[in-house]
């Protein structure tokens, strides 16, 4: 967004990515990068956006019932809201486990929300989003994993 020359602002927890995306976009004016929880800064920040998006990240690591809400709240009426992760593995939807670090060190757990596009479109009205569209957008080579897509607006 900030090639665009957009103000925008990156969250990550990762101070590896973070770092890495300082080096690649940091001289842009309007590029501003964030440490931290998605959640906690939405609910630490009074600020609004007219967008909000997660490439495979905090929507897909964060409750829905508290991540969705914050969001709902950060964007400016008409605010666009779009999010994307891997589809969910059929037969296997909601909060799932899984381990972080591998199986060789220290255990770090990491949960995961996986739905199928209509349920999505389903939570998200359910937190007074509109003009929701859900669908798993096919990898160019179909023996490929698509990407789940989801566009909602706050009106």
């Amino acid at each position: 967004m900030a090639v665009k020359g957009v103000d925008a602002s990156g969250l990550d927890l990762s101070a590896v990515h973070l770092e890495r995306a300082r080096r690649r976009w940091g001289h842009l004016p309007g590029a501003r990068f964030v440490q931290a929880d998605a959640a906690g800064y939405l609910a630490d920040t009074a600020q609004r956006w007219e967008a909000i998006y997660s490439i495979w990240g905090a929507v897909w690591f964060s409750d829905p019932a508290r991540l969705l809400p914050l969001v709902r709240a950060r964007l400016a009426p008409g605010g666009r809201f779009v999010f994307s992760h891997a589809p969910a593995v059929p037969g296997c939807y909601g909060p799932q486990g899984m381990y972080g670090s591998g199986f060789r060190s220290r255990p770090v757990w990491v949960r995961r929300w996986a739905y199928e596009p209509h349920v999505w479109a389903d939570v998200l009205a359910g937190h007074d989003f509109t003009e929701i569209e859900a669908w798993i957008e096919p990898a160019p080579d179909p023996a490929l994993l698509g990407t789940l897509i989801v566009t909602a607006r706050a009106d």
